[in-house]
């Protein structure tokens, strides 16, 4: 299912995840893909800004609800933002 969710100056990761996650529903993360890597994105992060610093390739990145907790051991180091 597709879910646009408004994004705004003030809106973080978690705001997305309960907006998205269905009722009862608690082990659930936003991930970030871009270019075959795969990150969770911190609960507190301001999305805008992590939008905007995509800036051009914003196109290319995709952001999933995942239904399960990250699992324990995999890496969460992000690819590089690319820049402008």
């Amino acid at each position: 299912m597709l879910t646009e969710v408004p994004v705004t100056t003030a809106t973080r990761v978690t705001d997305v995840v309960e907006f998205c996650k269905e009722a009862g529903e608690s082990e659930c993360h936003l991930a970030e893909v871009w270019n075959g890597h795969e990150r969770p994105l911190p609960q507190e992060l301001l999305l805008l800004d992590l939008l905007n610093a995509w800036g051009a390739r914003r196109p290319e990145v995709r952001y999933y609800l995942r239904h399960r907790l990250w699992p324990p051991g995999r890496p969460t180091t992000p690819p590089p933002v690319a820049t402008r």
